[in-house]
């Protein structure tokens, strides 16, 4: 069975570490000090858990919709689509 081309591993890596810099950016700056849960599934989209009856805040379902829309952006991406701080988080883990 032959190994995956350097490119593909890098890609992949790539993926993961846009995936978690969304997912600190909504956690950490978009829903801080928000009182709701966020549960991010297995697609990596995030979905919100709030009480029952309650509404859920303009803000929370804004950042919940455009960190869901990133995240599908994700799959599409190609190497040049990433960001220089993405690129030198890759270089800095491989």
């Amino acid at each position: 069975m032959s190994k995956p081309k350097e490119s593909v591993l890098k890609i992949l890596k790539l993926k993961q570490i846009r995936r978690k810099n969304l997912e600190k950016n909504l956690l950490d700056v978009q829903l801080k000090g928000q009182d709701h849960y966020v549960f991010i599934k297995e697609n990596g989209k995030a979905q919100v858990v709030y009480k029952d009856g309650e509404w859920i805040a303009e803000h929370i379902r804004t950042a919940i919709l455009k960190f869901n829309y990133e995240v599908d952006k994700i799959d599409k991406l190609f190497i040049r689509d990433f960001t220089d701080d993405e690129l030198n988080e890759y270089e800095k883990i491989s």
